[in-house]
């Protein structure tokens, strides 16, 4: 898909974390380790919040942001890292999941301050600023909760 507005990313934003969670969510039904389901679940959680977070923001934002186009209209289809969580005959444990946790949001991170960069108003600026310090502060919780599950 050719991002052409910035409501065609925000749209694939919210469609990558709908996927993300929907593969946690499968991935805990399958999990035999109570913390690996626990972390999926927390993780699957985390990813509908996410995505209920731009669908609010969808509803609510600015027409004249939203329609805003973008400077440099790209294919951007969603990235492998989906693929590379493992199923979990192949985890070992809660880390291999936070390597692909950590994986998933410096992606996001990386393409929200392109965005930044390449922004042609300052709403638009503002922003993917915006979105990745949330992801930035997404990655840091997520970090520390599956940390203090390890630990317990």
């Amino acid at each position: 898909m050719a991002f052409r507005q910035v409501k065609d990313l925000l749209e694939w934003i919210h469609d990558f974390h709908r996927q993300l969670g929907v593969q946690y969510a499968r991935l805990a039904e399958a999990a035999a380790d109570e913390r690996m389901r626990m972390a999926l679940v927390f993780l699957a959680d985390r990813e509908r919040r996410l995505q209920e977070g731009i669908a609010a923001y969808l509803e609510d934002a600015d027409q004249g942001l939203l329609t805003t186009w973008l400077i440099d209209s790209q294919e951007f289809g969603h990235p492998a890292v989906l693929e590379r969580i493992p199923p979990c005959l192949g985890c070992h444990d809660v880390q291999d999941i936070l390597a692909n946790v950590m994986t998933a949001h410096q992606t996001l991170e990386d393409m929200y301050r392109l965005r930044a960069e390449l922004a042609s108003i300052p709403e638009e600026v503002e922003l993917f600023q915006h979105l990745a310090e949330q992801q930035e502060a997404e990655a840091r919780l997520q970090t520390r909760d599956l940390a203090r599950l390890e630990t317990y």
